[in-house]
């Protein structure tokens, strides 16, 4: 351990003073980002983070004991980190700084680096180029809000050390464990002054030394495999868990672009950090989310390795199926500023269809292709847990022959159900109905026709109700999830303020919750005030904050944007020092009434209205108060 903490130590320190250098000398020579169109920062930042962190990994290399020992990744990432900085100073055009990495990743290839994932040595080398490329491009993209990138990199990195080190307690004196204690050193340092409101950027010079590094360090996982024989899973899904929230965020931001006619390589605020701040939630807190979603995957990552086979597919499968719900439920998203770029060429023209039905069109897609997944996923499920885990030869035989019936026959019996009709991602009660029909009959078709087909004696019944539970349980969870990210994005979004009601509870009650539900802004609500003492302090779902007195201090101290005002409490109460004192602040005041308006016709008074049923609505109506 000592082997790991030395480097990360001496990274740190290195990091923590040479980044306040690089920023000042960002600032003289004009290594600078200035707000535009399609960044996220208002003010002129400092891009050469980046340097401090290669300068801190490289100097920790000359001063360590021990050399290196993985010259062809250092200068893999050496190479792409001169790139970067060619980038920050001149703007190279995003052709370019392809072609460039696909020669650096094809050197690297050439010099016997490489992947060892499938068996054929022309295929691992194909993907071994994308793999460098890939990643490299997916940690530049993430660097788009104050403390993502170094976060998720830091989080990604030190799965990945914990990985090495469990796999083999020796790898600690490695030096591809020194260096990767380095890079994670190196991140900490800058992530100190990158924090929000951050002082200075690691620019593309950062982001691609970070991501060449990440992806050298995990193409040599789990050693090479048997010639012509494939790698085994673990060694396939640990680099992609825990590299799956730049792999997510740029999956996603490559698919919105295409759907939209948009160009992939000009920069946007359509990220997923920029999607869960549209949904309400605050930068940091928007930060925070991805860095525990990162540590999720990275656990997952580290547990693939630890765990059989068996149970290491279900695992990452259900890491899958989480991802996909929530960038599914972020792709519908509605970004302000997407593309700064609206003169740029898109790839591609969709189909000449309205918006509405093409969105509609992919969201049923995106259902379709999910439940494909939870199908295979719940089938697998159930045989481990009827078989406790235990892979028998015969029985997985005849769950490898059956998976394809399965398959057919639920998937349709989903669709004759009615799952896909309708907006899939806003689930109500009545639309578990067609769920449990579709999962029940499923189940029983696959069962009666594998039986009719293949007359398994022998294999266990039980298998398919356990499917049909799991199918089920998955199928109302992945449609719940939506409907629970829904409530709390309303919860969450606050383009309307900070509001406070005042009111009397009882009688003003429905008029202020119809102004809530009404309201095409959505408001915080910071609590309820009622001038009445009362012990509850809770009164219709909302805090008691206190009385008029309160409310005033609120005021005063500028923590609330909004005051609603109840007409029976406007008619009872004087309000003019509240109006002076909303006035002089710069608080909104709004009375909301309650009016009930007769909608019977004008014309029928040649019908006899005793008769007939009086047609009434309840409409808000909200004025400022007099005076105002």
């Amino acid at each position: 351990m000592i082997n790991v903490l030395a480097p990360f130590a001496t990274a740190l320190v290195l990091s923590l003073a040479l980044v306040p250098a690089c920023r000042r000398l960002g600032l003289r020579y004009g290594y600078v980002a200035y707000p535009s169109g399609d960044r996220w920062h208002s003010r002129p930042v400092p891009l050469l983070g980046g340097v401090a962190i290669f300068a801190s990994v490289a100097l920790g290399l000359l001063i360590l004991p021990g050399g290196l020992d993985r010259q062809v990744l250092a200068g893999c990432a050496a190479l792409m980190f001169g790139l970067g900085l060619v980038d920050d100073g001149r703007a190279l055009n995003a052709t370019t700084k392809l072609v460039v990495q696909f020669v650096v990743a094809a050197g690297l290839v050439f010099l016997g680096e490489g992947l060892h994932w499938t068996g054929s040595a022309t295929a691992d080398a194909v993907l071994t180029v994308l793999w460098v490329v890939g990643i490299t491009n997916a940690v530049n993209l993430i660097d788009n809000i104050d403390g993502l990138c170094a976060g998720v990199t830091l989080i990604a990195g030190a799965a990945w050390l914990a990985i090495l080190l469990s796999g083999d307690p020796a790898a600690a004196a490695s030096g591809e464990a020194r260096y990767l204690a380095l890079l994670l050193g190196a991140v900490t340092g800058f992530l100190v002054y990158n924090r929000a409101p951050a002082s200075i950027f690691m620019g593309d010079a950062g982001t691609f030394f970070l991501g060449a590094s990440l992806a050298g360090l995990t193409l040599g996982a789990g050693g090479e495999a048997a010639p012509g024989q494939p790698a085994s899973f673990a060694v396939v899904a640990a680099p992609l868990l825990v590299l799956l929230v730049p792999l997510v965020d740029t999956a996603l931001v490559t698919g919105t672009r295409l759907l939209d006619a948009r160009s992939v390589v000009h920069g946007g605020r359509d990220h997923v950090s920029h999607r869960l701040v549209a949904i309400g939630l605050s930068e940091r807190r928007a930060v925070s989310v991805l860095w525990a979603l990162a540590a999720l995957a990275g656990m997952a990552g580290w547990a693939v390795t630890t765990l059989d086979a068996s149970w290491s597919i279900l695992l990452a499968a259900t890491a899958l199926i989480g991802a996909v719900v929530l960038g599914a439920y972020l792709a519908h998203v509605d970004v302000a500023g997407a593309s700064a770029v609206a003169d740029a060429p898109p790839l591609w023209t969709p189909a000449t269809v309205p918006d509405h039905e093409r969105y509609a069109g992919v969201g049923r897609s995106a259902a379709v292709l999910l439940d494909f997944f939870l199908i295979s996923v719940a089938y697998y499920a159930a045989y481990l847990l009827r078989f406790e885990g235990a892979v028998q030869a015969g029985d997985f035989s005849r769950f490898l022959q059956s998976l394809p019936i399965v398959m057919a026959c639920q998937l349709p019996a989903l669709w004759l159900a009615g799952a896909y009709r309708g907006t899939w991602w806003r689930f109500g009660l009545l639309d578990a109905a067609p769920l449990v029909k579709a999962a029940v009959g499923g189940t029983v078709a696959a069962q009666m026709l594998i039986l009719y087909l293949y007359r398994f004696t022998f294999y266990s019944r039980t298998v398919f109700i356990i499917d049909g539970l799991l199918l089920l349980l998955a199928l109302l969870a992945t449609r719940v999830s939506f409907r629970f990210i829904g409530v709390l994005v309303e919860r969450n979004r606050q383009d309307g303020g900070r509001l406070a009601l005042y009111g009397v509870a009882e009688r003003d009650g429905a008029a202020l919750r119809e102004f809530l539900a009404t309201s095409p802004k959505r408001y915080r609500v910071l609590g309820f005030v009622d001038d009445r003492p009362r012990l509850r302090r809770r009164l219709l779902g909302y805090r008691v904050l206190g009385g008029r007195d309160r409310l005033l201090e609120l005021v005063r101290a500028r923590q609330v944007d909004v005051v609603t005002i109840g007409s029976e409490q406007a008619a009872c109460t004087p309000i003019e020092e509240l109006r002076d004192t909303c006035a002089a602040h710069g608080v909104r005041l709004v009375r909301v009434e309650m009016a009930i308006v007769d909608l019977t016709p004008v014309d029928g008074a040649a019908q006899d209205r005793s008769k007939s049923p009086t047609a009434r609505r309840v409409t808000v109506r909200i004025e400022p108060p007099s005076n105002s």
